[in-house]
């Protein structure tokens, strides 16, 4: 086996993985040892890149935001390398084209090669570099009888990289320019017998970048074209289920409860011998179903709206229940047999809006809980500020009638609490306490979102 693994072709035939095809494409291997070297070599350039990169971020110029952009990306030190090694040829072989002096050398070089270095994250910057110091070199500096050229070899081949780059990444109204540009400098630096060639050559490239350029726009807008389209169809799906189920909520429930309000309306004069505390009984029946009632047709209307028409950003306005509003299901509570103490807040902190309709919720769907499964016990709801946060606790103690068993119970108001609590960023736990009895307790910031978690009070328990 070679040392690359299991995945090795010459282990595995022809299921190699995406790496193993790569390096082969690349490479010609014909032999494991050429595999062993090739896949040593790209190892080796990408931890020496690595510690590069590492390296040069803990310079203090490396804080700065341009210098951080440039060493988050590591082809932009493939290029940095790429222009050290030219730098390193064009300036011993400098002295070889054009005569300067000794001192010059390096200046004249770097201007040759390093605006490379600028090829991927700017190439319109290195391309300007390159096209004046070009130009400049030529016109300032005296070649060698020998060389036909007025640049030297290393700045010829930067010029065409970064034109090329230029074509393919800068803006594409700016093409034109980069071509024209281009085409006047080595038009000027090439001798008489390759200037044509030079020209044909820049027009030829610049015709292949355009087409690719619009090659990759096209798909890009295919692309963009067909996420739009699963995202409409993803949104017709919603809607359809949406109308399912105000479908389903109008044929039950509203049907059900219609028929709640008419029965309790009626009872007075349908049955003999009801007396004035029945009746009494019967219309406060006939009220909380009715305003359930409008409640459902509320719903009914919303699922069957889409989230951007106007309906919807109407009733997005409307204000929710909050703080101010638990009096009146405290007070509903009572008037269902239950005893209930409240204690509200008084210390004239505000409370946002989110915190208020989720505080309401869960006091409402406590005392549900309560009235459902704990007959005869007395409940305490507290609400108080600590801190940044508001505190609900809602206790009930022993019920004087079997409760319901919580773990068959098998509703869904303890998790839709919990759920409720985290999306503000807050926590809630229920749980029976030892005394026979049930608490509830959730910690709700007043204003900001937290990251939500469980907190102090411990896990939910399985229930309602």
């Amino acid at each position: 086996m070679c040392d690359h693994g299991p995945t090795c072709p010459r282990e595995v035939g022809p299921t190699v993985c995406a790496e193993s095809q790569t390096i082969i494409s690349l490479s010609g291997m014909r032999t494991d040892e050429e595999w062993v070297a090739t896949v040593n070599a790209m190892r080796l350039w990408n931890a020496a890149t690595d510690y590069v990169v590492d390296e040069a971020k803990k310079l203090p110029i490396a804080t700065e935001p341009a210098v951080a952009h440039f060493l988050g990306q590591k082809i932009n030190l493939f290029f940095t390398v790429l222009a050290l090694i030219l730098y390193s040829i064009a300036w011993p072989t400098l002295a070889v084209t054009h005569e300067v002096q000794p001192a010059m050398l390096p200046i004249i070089s770097a201007f040759a090669a390093l605006p490379i270095m600028f090829g991927w994250s700017n190439p319109t910057l290195g391309w300007a570099i390159s096209v004046i110091s070009a130009q400049v070199i030529g016109l300032t500096v005296d070649r060698i009888d020998d060389w036909n050229y007025t640049i030297q070899v290393v700045h010829l081949i930067e010029l065409l990289v970064l034109t090329v780059l230029a074509y393919l990444r800068a803006p594409l109204r700016l093409l034109p320019v980069f071509w024209a540009v281009s085409c006047l400098v080595i038009y000027m630096a090439a001798p008489p017998e390759a200037e044509d060639g030079w020209v044909v050559g820049l027009t030829i490239a610049a015709v292949i970048c355009v087409l690719i350029r619009i090659i990759l726009r096209s798909r890009a807008q295919l692309a963009q074209q067909t996420m739009l389209k699963d995202t409409e169809k993803s949104k017709n799906a919603v809607l359809e289920e949406r109308t399912r189920i105000a479908r389903d909520l109008h044929d039950v429930v509203a049907h059900r409860m219609s028929v709640v309000v008419v029965q309790s309306q009626t009872a007075k004069y349908r049955i003999d011998g009801v007396g004035e505390a029945a009746a009494a009984e019967f219309d406060a029946i006939a009220d909380v179903a009715r305003e359930a009632l409008d409640e459902v047709r509320v719903m009914l209307g919303v699922l069957r709206l889409e989230d951007d028409s106007p309906r919807a950003e109407a009733y997005a306005r409307n204000p929710n229940p909050g703080i101010a509003d638990i009096d009146g299901i405290v007070a509903a509570t009572r008037g269902a047999g239950v005893d209930v103490t409240y204690r509200p807040f008084d210390t004239g902190e505000h409370v946002g809006d989110a915190c208020a309709l989720v505080a309401y919720r869960i006091v409402q769907e406590s005392l549900a809980n309560v009235t459902r499964y704990a007959a005869g016990a007395r409940v305490d709801v507290v609400l108080s500020v600590s801190g940044d946060d508001l505190d609900v606790v809602v206790s009930n103690t022993v019920p004087t009638a079997s409760p319901i068993n919580l773990e068959s119970a098998g509703g869904q108001g303890i998790p839709g609490m919990l759920e409720r609590a985290k999306a503000v960023g807050g926590v809630l736990s229920a749980a029976p306490q030892p005394d026979g009895g049930f608490v509830v307790r959730a910690r709700l910031p007043l204003r900001a979102v937290g990251t939500p978690g469980l907190g102090q009070w411990g896990p939910v328990a399985e229930s309602a």
